[in-house]
């Protein structure tokens, strides 16, 4: 008998508003600074203790995703991938959701193991809001649910949840999902208002060029 995995994802979408205040005491100064070339983000990764396979880099990049480095005191402390306007496709769920222009979507921040607990995701989280603009903005993340350390690192740098979605994933292939969460701006990908999908042909093709 064939057997296919099934797996819930439970996903958060949270959001952090530019009013959100944060003790000033849990922002270590950081700066941010892009890294665009192959080498520098290879080099940055590997500065923080994380790999990053180069093909994936590479599909990040083409995908029009971000390169970030935050240092204290000149040395790199995190990193982090950044999606703008174009939004963040999340895979799990087979949606592309947009964002407003000078806002930022979190992905995948790595920090120095040196600098782990003392509350430096707060402070990349107000870089972030600043980040290309003199005022604050919108920054989004997305996290699994059922992961508390996370969900806690969010809460404390400002985010609150915006939406909580889930998807039934069977094989891979075939998912049947939660409703698309209300949003402000219109949502083309991948099939949006259907609550299940299938990933062949031209729609398996499509999320693997989004996957990022």
């Amino acid at each position: 008998m064939l057997s296919l995995p099934i797996y819930l994802h439970d996903v958060a979408i949270l959001l952090r508003e530019p009013s959100a205040r944060v003790a000033s005491a849990t922002r270590p100064p950081v700066v941010a600074s892009a890294v665009t070339d192959v080498a520098g983000i290879l080099e940055a990764h590997e500065r923080v203790g994380h790999r990053i396979p180069e093909q994936r880099l590479q599909r990040r990049l083409r995908n029009g995703l971000r390169f970030l480095r935050f240092d204290i005191d000149s040395r790199p402390v995190a990193t982090t991938w950044v999606a703008g306007p174009r939004g963040r496709y999340i895979d799990e769920l087979n949606w592309l959701l947009p964002i407003g222009q000078g806002e930022w979507w979190v992905r995948d921040v790595f920090v120095d193991s040196a600098w782990r607990g003392k509350h430096l995701f707060a402070a990349i989280a107000e870089a972030l809001s600043r980040l290309d603009s003199d005022s604050a903005n919108r920054v989004w993340s997305d996290v699994d649910w059922v992961n508390p350390a996370s969900m806690r690192a969010h809460e404390t740098a400002g985010f609150r949840v915006a939406a909580r979605v889930r998807a039934l994933d069977v094989g891979g292939r075939f998912r049947i999902r939660s409703r698309l969460p209300d949003w402000s701006l219109p949502v083309t990908e991948i099939d949006p208002a259907s609550r299940w999908i299938w990933l062949r042909g031209d729609r398996l093709r499509r999320h693997q060029e989004l996957l990022a």
